[in-house]
């Protein structure tokens, strides 16, 4: 088994090493949820008492529940960095999952609201029958449904970056998760040696096949 290197280009990422990478990802992270939930928060307060759509208020909980999680995991991400404690990474990967799956039910909610409008519009085409208001009617038709797809179509797009981009960050969680492994492991098997080392001097001049049978007699 090859010894680990911390140092290696496999533990880098862009110019620096992923521990550090992960860390400063987390602090953007925290920075940018925390001033999303109070968004979140005012938007829902605002549209239950108002009582025009629940799905709204569903929304805007949804979008504060998972922005909490973010935080809290990826505070959680950056002190089991700095403590060497790779468990603490765990509950990120969690809350990324959640907000892929957040991010794909309401965008197909949304695209489902907005075909269902764009369908309502059949109505504008037949409730004008003659003259003006048929032509006028179908142009104001054709001009929704054109903006409604265009929305539709930018919407499945962002729905796609965002996914790539936090499956990317699920990536680079699940690298320095390994990294800190390997790295305990290296530091458990450093300690081991020096104790014994400590312990018995000659083993640090023997072969490693004498040593091992000097260890286990």
């Amino acid at each position: 088994m090859l010894e680990f290197d911390p140092n290696h280009e496999k533990w880098q990422c862009c110019c620096c090493r992923v521990t550090a990478g992960l860390q400063i990802m987390g602090i953007v992270e925290a920075i940018c949820a925390s001033a999303v939930i109070p968004f979140a928060l005012n938007q829902m307060n605002e549209h239950a008492q108002s009582g025009n759509n629940g799905n709204f208020v569903v929304f805007y909980a949804s979008l504060a529940f998972v922005t909490l999680l973010i935080v809290i995991t990826s505070l959680l991400m950056i002190i089991g960095i700095r403590k060497r404690k790779e468990k603490l990474l765990y509950p990120t990967i969690i809350a990324r999952v959640l907000l892929v799956i957040f991010v794909t039910v309401f965008g197909v909610s949304i695209g489902v609201v907005r075909h269902e409008n764009a369908s309502d519009l059949d109505d504008i085409k037949s409730s004008s029958k003659r003259g003006k208001t048929k032509i006028s009617g179908r142009k104001i038709a054709s001009q929704e449904e054109t903006s409604t797809t265009l929305r539709l179509v930018f919407l499945m797009v962002l729905m796609m970056f965002v996914s790539m981009v936090v499956f990317y960050t699920i990536f680079l969680v699940v690298r320095g998760v390994n990294f800190l492994k390997n790295y305990n492991r290296l530091k458990r098997r450093r300690s081991s040696f020096t104790a014994i080392a400590y312990l018995d001097p000659n083993l640090m001049v023997k072969r490693p096949s004498q040593a091992s049978s000097s260890i286990l007699h």
